[in-house]
């Protein structure tokens, strides 16, 4: 009140769009950290999308924008939390859910129905929230956030193993070539950049080419000079206009003037030591070409991490299993520089994403990272680092998805089980983890999914125990009363 310069306006307007849509985000992680219940939550919602008594038609399109911006926020907990309370018979949440995305779509133009009218930009908001909410709340773009020093020492760590690889492949690119212009200088002293002869198991000497891959463009005043050299155990005079042998046998210049570099070389007959059987030694026989492996500018691990979580979303709406196979298949590049790095990436990515599901998407998940790793496309090492992250913010998923610790177990249960890793890897496993994080008794889950023989193995029973803390101890006196415990939960 009281402005009128209509630049101050819109900073002031902009200024408090802002405050409100932050409130909105702020709104949500209080409910995604259960301060807020999803009563709460659903009382607000509609309102956000209702107009006004007078004018029901119209909607107040800044509420509708908060709603678009709530909703990115807890989307993905709030479907979770509802469909889990009406498996159980409280379907309250869920029809009132249903009923706030029936608006949207007609709000969006995605039904056919009468209802509030908005602007084309918040219609395209719409879409965009809906086309999130179809792929699985997964965002277009990777929104940043403030980074704890772990993860801003581990950014330098990459960053610096990066630079040094970086460095270590540009040091052995050194060698130079012959250049497309080369002087006549150049092609003379082709010959001093000769090895030095090789003496074979036989006694026998034999002595390299010389380098013959001359340059068109090589000045001709450069073959005008006469050359000396020693092929198949004569001595040869070559000269402008004419290759003279010293036998005497003579090839005319009428023909290229390059013919000399076109002469295939004498074969000479030798006698193999221990036989009476001459060998033929062919001074031209090499060894086949050496074929070079093209390189492929793979993407960055991080940037792997977000396209296998691309191609899991795919595979769940009904993609094909061999697709999902190739395209991991060729962002990993198993064998190839850094693939144990892209890989690592897959699987973090990936497992963070499906333990946030559903059981389902965790078989299909593992229906495909199984196949990888049974055709080696993903090392076992990848497995290994990939899994550090998801098992060190184990306890902070948990808060949202209470799924999230056994169907992680199940995971690694089967990878276990597959022989691709070893359960021993929790003993190297982030040091949150193992000390805050129940390691001894997420260990035992693994132990009672995989059977009694492998609760009652000696070598599992001993990483139990050496994962049980202070506390653990304090409940149970050793590592078999631990796992037989969560033998008896399952």
């Amino acid at each position: 009140e009281g402005i009128t310069d209509k630049d101050l306006i819109e900073y002031h307007s902009t200024l408090i769009k802002k405050h409100y849509l932050g409130h909105m985000r702020f709104i949500g992680e209080l409910y995604k950290c259960d301060l807020l219940s999803i009563k709460i939550i659903l009382f607000c919602l509609p309102s956000l999308l209702k107009g006004d008594s007078e004018h029901p038609d119209e909607v107040d399109e800044e509420k509708v924008e908060c709603f678009s911006k709530l909703m990115a926020v807890i989307g993905s907990s709030l479907e979770q939390q509802s469909e889990a309370m009406a498996s159980v018979g409280k379907k309250d949440a869920a029809d009132n859910l249903r009923s706030c995305w029936k608006t949207v779509e007609i709000m969006a133009g995605r039904r056919k129905e009468e209802g509030p009218k908005v602007s084309n930009r918040i219609k395209f908001m719409l879409q965009d929230l809906l086309e999130m909410k179809s792929k699985g709340w997964v965002t277009r773009r990777k929104e940043e956030t403030a980074k704890t020093i772990a993860e801003i020492h581990k950014d330098i760590a990459k960053e610096e193993r990066a630079a040094k690889r970086n460095s270590v492949s540009k040091g052995g690119k050194g060698k130079t070539s012959l250049r497309r212009g080369a002087s006549s200088g150049d092609v003379r002293n082709l010959d001093k950049q000769q090895q030095e002869p090789q003496v074979d198991a036989d006694g026998f000497v034999s002595i390299p080419k010389s380098a013959k891959n001359f340059n068109r463009s090589a000045s001709m005043s450069a073959m005008s000079h006469s050359q000396t050299q020693k092929e198949g155990g004569y001595q040869k005079y070559s000269t402008r206009g004419s290759t003279v042998n010293l036998n005497g046998m003579t090839k005319s210049s009428s023909q290229s003037k390059f013919a000399v570099l076109n002469e295939k070389k004498p074969v000479r007959k030798t006698k193999s030591r221990g036989s009476g059987v001459p060998a033929i030694e062919n001074s031209e026989a090499t060894s086949p070409p050496e074929t070079t492996k093209p390189k492929i500018n793979y993407p960055t691990p991080d940037q792997c991490g977000e396209k296998a979580k691309n191609i899991l979303q795919e595979f769940f709406v009904g993609g094909d299993l061999e697709d999902a196979v190739l395209s991991i298949h060729e962002l990993i590049g198993v064998g190839d520089e850094g693939s144990v790095d892209r890989g690592a990436k897959v699987v973090e990515g990936a497992v963070l994403k499906v333990v946030e599901m559903k059981q389902e998407h965790v078989d299909k998940f593992l229906e495909v990272f199984l196949r990888c790793a049974s055709e080696k496309k993903i090392e076992g090492d990848s497995f290994v680092m990939g899994l550090n992250d998801p098992l060190e913010f184990l306890s902070d998923i948990a808060i949202d998805a209470p799924l999230a610790t056994p169907l992680l177990a199940g995971i690694i249960a089967e990878l276990v089980k597959a022989e691709h890793i070893l359960i021993s890897f929790l003993l190297n496993s982030p040091e949150y983890f193992r000390t805050d994080g129940q390691a001894a008794a997420f260990a035992a889950k693994i132990l009672a999914r995989l059977g009694d023989d492998a609760a009652k193995s000696a070598g599992n029973i001993d990483v139990v125990d050496k994962l049980m803390t202070e506390e653990d101890r304090s409940k149970y006196s050793q590592a078999h009363d631990l796992i037989a415990s969560e033998v008896t939960k399952q």
